[in-house]
């Protein structure tokens, strides 16, 4: 068995690669050598599916890895034999999995397993993503040399909670990427706040707008306008979303630029949801999102109606919230009631999934848009 130092220094690669996952096969380089074995892989065994997923691996070509991710997971009888041994904390031997004598006479094993040189294995499942899904990192054995044995699973069962842990880091991380991925496509600005109302997440739409200066800005951290009675109804704005039982569909923020072109407009919500990945961390409870009023094209109409299956009145209201007009406006121009504008809204929210104006414009933001006429 490898000293406790190199465990350790192994636990630590695991961290790193948690925050740099191009990082994994040099942890499963030094795994390899710790447990004796000619290769080793982490896969994610879905059981409930019947597949297997290797996500990375050192030891093993690209072509065989391919090969096992695109047909022989399908057959993997030690995963399909050892079903109930699955569950984080758990080491598996593969005759616990499944006796030698069946396995051996397997399609996987001979086809797959011999080809890549993987007579031997063992699982140690670090962690469960849900019922069915079990991320495992598993070492192989050639013909040639021993079956793994208690030594291997003592190692195995230190690195246990270090590679628990790292795994959780690289999901949250990985979930952070690709939602950031989303939002920075986004025309819109969208600023992430936290329960003081600073802002604890920016996409670049809105950094691009703060770093004008053109009347709208961060100050110590927090959404602050330059007008003064702007200022007052936006800090009031974000308030009452860091409020519990905050109104739905809050009233839109009208800030003028100081340039005098057309200003912003800022709607502010509270998240309904809490970000797991932020666990530990100054965590963010609502969220404001911003118009650029001289930059916006108004939303494909088109593409919203057919898309949702609105009418052409819930359209246009959702169109003209789009380009920054309140409800009463919107109402006004459409020659309807406030209290007709707020069905068609309520409306509009139960077709598209969405509850509040922030999330309808966030979801509008991401069609494409056209400079057309009314669809």
């Amino acid at each position: 068995m490898a000293s406790e130092t190199e465990l350790l220094r192994l636990a630590v690669a695991a961290y790193e690669a948690a925050s740099e996952p191009e990082l994994w096969p040099v942890f499963l380089k030094g795994y390899t050598q710790a447990v004796a074995a000619d290769f080793s892989v982490i896969q994610i065994h879905n059981i409930g599916q019947h597949i297997s997923t290797v996500v990375s691996a050192f030891g093993l070509s690209s072509p065989m890895k391919r090969e096992y991710n695109e047909y022989y997971s399908k057959q993997n009888i030690w995963r399909e034999s050892g079903r109930a041994r699955y569950a984080p904390g758990m080491v598996n031997l593969d005759h616990e999995m499944c006796p030698p004598e069946v396995a051996q006479k397997s399609e996987f094993y001979n086809d797959c397993m011999l080809r890549m040189g993987g007579a031997y294995t063992f699982g140690a499942v670090f962690a469960s993503e849900d019922e069915s899904r079990f991320p495992t990192v598993s070492a192989q054995r050639g013909r040639s040399k021993q079956r793994f044995g208690e030594t291997e699973r003592e190692t195995a069962q230190f690195l246990l909670p270090h590679l628990g842990r790292a795994w959780t880091v690289y999901r949250r991380l990985d979930i952070l990427a690709a939602g950031e991925s989303v939002l920075e496509t986004l025309p819109l600005g969208v600023a992430f706040l936290a329960g003081d109302g600073t802002a604890v997440y920016c996409n670049r739409a809105a950094e691009e707008i703060f770093r004008a200066n053109d009347g709208l800005l961060l100050r110590r951290g927090k959404l602050s306008a330059a007008d003064p009675i702007a200022d007052v109804h936006l800090r009031r704005a974000v308030r009452e979303a860091l409020s519990p039982g905050a109104p739905l569909g809050p009233a839109a923020v009208q800030v003028p630029r100081t340039s005098l072109r057309r200003g912003y407009q800022i709607a502010a919500a509270p998240l309904r949801k809490r970000f797991r990945q932020f666990t530990g961390m100054l965590e963010p409870v609502a969220v404001a999102l911003i118009t650029d009023l001289e930059k916006q094209a108004r939303a494909n109409t088109d593409l919203l109606r057919q898309t949702y299956k609105l009418t052409r009145k819930e359209t246009m209201l959702a169109a003209k919230l789009f380009e920054g007009k309140p409800v009463e406006q919107a109402a006004r121009e459409l020659a309807i009631t406030y209290e007709t504008a707020r069905t068609h809204l309520r409306r509009i929210f139960s077709k598209t999934g969405t509850s509040r104006q922030a999330e309808l414009l966030l979801l509008i933001a991401r069609l494409p848009i056209s400079t057309g006429g009314d669809g």
